[in-house]
């Protein structure tokens, strides 16, 4: 992600781009080269630098480009973002299985029964010790795992549907 700062300046960047055009080109009368602009303001064509005599040709051919080199990469990134951000709409939104862990843990009586019942939890008024069986249940460290190990979130998913299946008895 862009900062705030970066952002103002890739404005500034656009609007540069805006004020001074894309049409450059370098004009050559035997003696000097000029490097040519067309004003967008009033369309004429306007000399806004001269080329020192022994410029070598590259950095002149670059001069000339950069208008358009500056385009092409604003447009690039436009698309880049466009996609990006398409592609972030298409992906489907991770359910958080930590915070979902820890808010059955903390205020969901019934799987609190169940771990009682079925899991071997001996004290259901502790909510540390309610963590540490879920923890030991799941093999995890942390709930965080829940969240970044498949095979934790999945070994999660399945205690939830084993959980709903004994409240449906």
């Amino acid at each position: 992600m862009a900062t705030d700062a970066e952002k103002r300046k890739l404005e500034q960047i656009r609007l540069s781009l805006e004020m001074v055009g894309r049409d450059w080109w370098a004009e050559a009368d035997g003696e000097t080269t000029r490097l040519m602009v067309r004003d967008p303001a009033d369309g004429e064509p306007r000399s806004i630098a001269t080329f020192a005599a022994d410029a070598p040709a590259p950095f002149l051919t670059f001069a000339v480009a950069s208008a358009d080199f500056l385009a092409l990469t604003l447009d690039l990134l436009d698309r880049c973002s466009r996609a990006y951000r398409e592609l972030a709409n298409r992906q489907p939104k991770q359910k958080n299985f930590a915070t979902e862990c820890a808010m059955k843990c903390k205020s969901d009586q019934a799987f609190r029964q169940y771990l009682i019942e079925c899991h071997d939890l001996r004290d259901a008024t502790d909510i540390e010790r309610i963590k540490t069986r879920i923890r030991s249940i799941l093999d995890i460290q942390s709930m965080a795992e829940l969240n970044t190990d498949e095979a934790a979130a999945a070994r999660w998913r399945q205690l939830r549907t084993d959980f709903d299946a004994w409240r449906r008895q």
